[in-house]
């Protein structure tokens, strides 16, 4: 069994996790503003189901805007970096996937072009994630990147394995 953890690092960013056998069951988290919470995040999802599993973690790749300001650029740059270190303590396999490269999959996989306003892309990637909650729940602004990030995940270890 693999389980995929999907991490949004930003400030107000996300962690979800799945795994290939149980992949309609997804837990989501918002990000825990010290280290240790975000630490323990991890540990749950790397024991969250049962049997030996393995691990491998999708963290969207940040870099800088022109228009960000310098100390919220930093502040970013911390969290990522925060994120990097506590899966590489963890020993969990990590890949960083730029965020053209995971909204240009679920463009493709919907068949659908993406707005170009950042406000209406937000909302449409949410309708996106939310396909992968129960009935019950929904997407929001502070969970659907983290979603998609980790059935993004899923999807290339699945292409990994030929698991269909």
């Amino acid at each position: 069994m693999k389980t995929i953890i999907g991490i949004d690092p930003g400030a107000s960013g996300a962690i979800s996790f799945t795994n290939i056998q149980a992949q309609n069951e997804i837990h989501v988290y918002k990000c825990h503003p010290n280290i240790s919470g975000r630490s323990l995040t991890v540990d749950l999802a790397k024991n969250a189901f049962a049997g030996k599993n393995e691990v491998v973690a999708y963290i969207e790749k940040v870099h800088a805007m022109p228009h960000d300001g310098r100390s919220s650029l930093f502040k970013f740059g911390v969290n990522y970096g925060v994120w990097l270190g506590i899966l590489d303590s963890k020993q969990i396999p990590t890949v960083e996937v730029s965020p053209q490269k995971w909204m240009n999959f679920w463009k493709e996989y919907h068949g659908i072009g993406l707005p170009k306003e950042k406000k209406e892309r937000k909302n449409v990637l949410k309708d996106f994630a939310s396909a992968y909650l129960d009935k019950d729940k929904k997407a929001t602004l502070w969970n659907a990147d983290s979603i998609l990030i980790t059935m993004y995940g899923l999807h290339q270890e699945k292409g990994k394995m030929n698991v269909s």
